[in-house]
């Protein structure tokens, strides 16, 4: 499988399928595909619990996805609303966090399921987040162009609630909130998303202030 970023501003993803190759995207998400190309629609989780956590999680209770069932490799494009952040989960074990309705596509089946934190609600990125695990690469929606801070144990860094995307799961235990009258007066809100490594956090290039 081959993919490739295409585009500035305003990214998709393109996607090259070997024969029997399959690709996985949010409902609405699908730019086009070509023929050979066989798209099945997939419900994610059964049951009313299944529909009440795509609910929460901002996310389509369907799943879409694309088979190559030519010999010849078929493309196929994808895109979020802007932008598009690649994660790959073979190397994140414990899954990433990551905003409600974050996710856009990936190279094979995930979960994502509820991550409910009184310190994302806190610091404004919601009650509600959604834990993704697989063994692929995820793509995420962003707007911008991401950051990446890679942390080492022990070292901390304050984010700006709005331009959080995501970080591993394990981090989540590492987060709070960080109240200071000098981000009020700075433009930057009450509180930020106190963040402490290890592990990867990634955060968007765009001042939504």
């Amino acid at each position: 499988m081959n993919v490739k970023l295409i585009g500035h501003d305003f990214k998709c993803l393109e996607v090259e399928l070997s024969q029997q190759e399959k690709f996985f995207c949010e409902k609405g998400a699908l730019i086009y595909y070509e023929e050979g190309i066989t798209s099945k629609v997939n419900v994610f989780d059964k049951g009313v619990a299944g529909l009440i956590k795509r609910k929460l999680t901002g996310e389509s209770i369907f799943q879409v996805e694309l088979c190559n069932t030519n010999l010849n490799p078929r493309k196929l494009v994808v895109a979020g609303k802007v932008g598009l952040l690649p994660v790959n989960l073979k190397q994140i074990t414990t899954g990433i966090v990551c905003k409600a309705g974050a996710y856009v596509a990936s190279s094979d089946k995930i979960d994502i399921d509820v991550k409910m934190n009184l310190t994302s609600l806190i610091g404004g990125t919601g009650l509600i987040m959604q834990k993704v695990t697989g063994f692929c690469t995820v793509f995420l929606d962003v707007v911008g162009t991401p950051i990446t801070l890679d942390l080492a144990p022990g070292q901390t860094v304050f984010v700006d609630e709005k331009s959080f995307i995501c970080m591993n799961a394990d981090m989540v235990n590492r987060m709070s909130s960080h109240f200071s009258g000098n981000n009020l007066l700075g433009g930057e809100g009450l509180s930020m998303l106190k963040i402490t490594g290890p592990g990867t956090v990634y955060i968007t290039s765009v001042n939504f202030g």
